[in-house]
């Protein structure tokens, strides 16, 4: 399959929707922790392994925090996910689904279009690997460290990625989506908009 960034309704939605299908079951079933491995189809490498097609490993667990941690969102779940090489140098995506403790999982109701979104993010953070923009930092003179992590290179290709994913399913303008996951962050309207304003107008390494 090809990979085509500049096409606007990109987004690897065959390996994000395998993964977040799968999750998706593991929640329906109360399963908090749980590994597979997905061929990986596209046409750029990502790995060197003995199988004829590179892997990917994605491991999703669930944890379960104190309440007053979602007292500002009121949310009832967030995602956190983090990619690249494990300790036994498999390329991987940790999916980490954090919930209140004492919660049922089963009754967790997870957004799909979110969760799809969170897992193009990271998909997009293993094609980065072995390139240069990984290695590239914040280049704005904004002194918050938040707005360091949003702008980095490698995150601002890859938060597009995912809200062009989030959105494709639910039908959101991107903006809007990018808006309400910047909301609890401590940022003013002007960092709010150079983020919102990158993160659209991305240019693809």
């Amino acid at each position: 399959m090809t990979i085509n960034l500049n096409d606007k309704t990109f987004f690897y939605e065959e390996i994000s929707r395998a993964v977040a299908d799968q999750i998706t079951y593991l929640v329906s079933k109360g399963i908090d922790m749980f590994l597979e491995y997905e061929v990986w189809e596209y046409d750029i490498d990502i790995a060197e392994n003995e199988y004829e097609k590179p892997i990917i490993k994605w491991v999703y667990n669930v944890a379960r925090v104190p309440h007053h941690v979602f007292e500002a969102s009121k949310r009832e779940y967030d995602l956190t996910a983090t990619a690249g090489y494990d300790e036994c140098g498999e390329l991987s995506i940790y999916i980490n689904l954090i919930i209140k403790k004492g919660a049922w999982l089963k009754k967790v109701k997870i957004q799909y279009a979110e969760l799809l979104g969170v897992i193009a993010h990271e998909i997009h953070h293993i094609t980065q690997n072995e390139k240069d923009i990984l290695c590239a930092t914040y280049e704005g003179d904004d002194d918050n460290e938040t707005m360091h992590y949003l702008l980095e290179p490698a995150e601002i290709e890859a938060f597009h990625i995912g809200f062009r994913a989030q959105c494709a399913v639910s039908g959101e303008d991107m903006r809007t989506a990018m808006l309400a996951y910047l909301a609890y962050r401590e940022l003013n309207n002007k960092q709010l908009n150079e983020v919102v304003n990158t993160w659209v107008n991305v240019v693809f390494a």
